[in-house]
């Protein structure tokens, strides 16, 4: 019990000192993907001069609308995993001198972070139903979805929280990796658009099969399409959400003990 408290303790900090002594506060959250968005609506539309598909079935043709619904999921997985390794490293007084689960450390970034993400999915339900795109329906399965992305996101920050104690290359060489990854990962472009060369084949096989690919694929099916992901894509995520979560606590759990003397 004392120590579910601290997690609570510990992730209401994270969601109160997040955006402390600024004006705009928790406007912030919206600000960033925002920015992003007409940034790269702006490169879609009038530098490459593209023109978005349809979703199918909903027959949406919006790019803001799907680089949404792609890129707010996408940066709950890249702040947490970046937050995260901050958090652990910079807990060291906390660790030094309070027998606590170090995980906590993690978690808390995970809880805060999924909050903003839901705060972020409202606006953007309300957007698409604006847009002509009902996603109400699809909200039952969104959140079952999201929490398998908030699990699979935890592992990987485990993991990469646990390294980072011991070789601080990780938060840099993280920071190379997961721009290389947001730009293979399908949300800026859409996967049936992609040319049939090598590139393109690659590009769709990493989209459709990728760890993170997948996930995105799987949120693009609900939120803009409107349509179910298939039965294969939702155990593929449900095993990889386990899969890496498990491997997360066990890394975690094997280097924790060693914090202290490392830090």
């Amino acid at each position: 019990m004392a120590h579910r408290n601290l997690l609570y303790l510990l992730s209401l900090k994270e969601l109160r000192t997040r955006y402390k002594k600024s004006v705009l506060g928790w406007a912030w959250s919206l600000f960033n993907p925002l920015s992003q968005m007409l940034i790269f609506t702006v490169i879609f539309t009038y530098v490459f001069v593209a023109k978005p598909l349809a979703g199918d079935p909903s027959g949406l043709k919006n790019f803001p609308l799907y680089f949404l619904s792609g890129l707010l999921p996408w940066n709950f997985f890249s702040i947490t995993t970046s937050v995260a390794m901050s958090n652990v490293q910079g807990g060291a007084g906390l660790i030094k001198k309070v027998a606590f689960p170090h995980e906590h450390l993690v978690f808390s970034v995970v809880a805060a972070q999924f909050v903003t993400l839901l705060i972020e999915t409202a606006i953007l339900v309300i957007a698409l139903f604006v847009a002509g795109q009902n996603a109400l329906p699809w909200l039952p399965v969104v959140l079952p979805l999201y929490a398998l992305w908030a699990l699979f996101t935890a592992g990987i920050a485990l993991a990469l929280s646990a390294f980072n104690v011991f070789f601080h290359d990780v938060q840099y060489l993280w920071t190379i990796l997961s721009q290389m990854l947001f730009y293979v990962t399908p949300v800026i472009y859409f996967t049936d658009a992609l040319p049939d060369v090598f590139v393109g084949r690659v590009l769709n096989n990493v989209a459709n099969y990728g760890p993170t690919g997948s996930y995105i694929v799987a949120f693009h099916n609900l939120f803009y399409d409107g349509r179910w992901p298939t039965g294969w894509l939702l155990l593929q995520l449900a095993a990889m959400a386990v899969g890496i979560f498990a491997l997360g606590m066990w890394i975690f759990g094997r280097l924790s003990p060693r914090f202290a003397e490392e830090m």
